[in-house]
């Protein structure tokens, strides 16, 4: 995969992220707490995933660059 690929599937991930979160948003008013949770915890896998590639698009891993400006 190129990087224009890889942004593309980073911000397909986003956008996928950001509808999840609205379906979690909608099933928690509805009251149904466990499709909810799932949405949102799918959401979050999404988001690390689309950080991760984000990270790897720039050179490094994600921890290197971590400890690098946190170190």
């Amino acid at each position: 995969m190129n990087k224009y690929q890889d942004k593309e599937a980073s911000m397909d991930d986003y956008s996928h992220e950001k509808k999840l979160k609205a379906d979690g948003r909608y099933e928690a008013a509805k009251g149904k707490m466990a499709n909810a949770e799932n949405d949102f915890d799918h959401a979050h896998a999404l988001k690390k995933d689309a950080s991760y590639d984000a990270a790897s698009r720039r050179g490094g891993s994600f921890l290197s660059k971590h400890w690098m400006n946190n170190g």
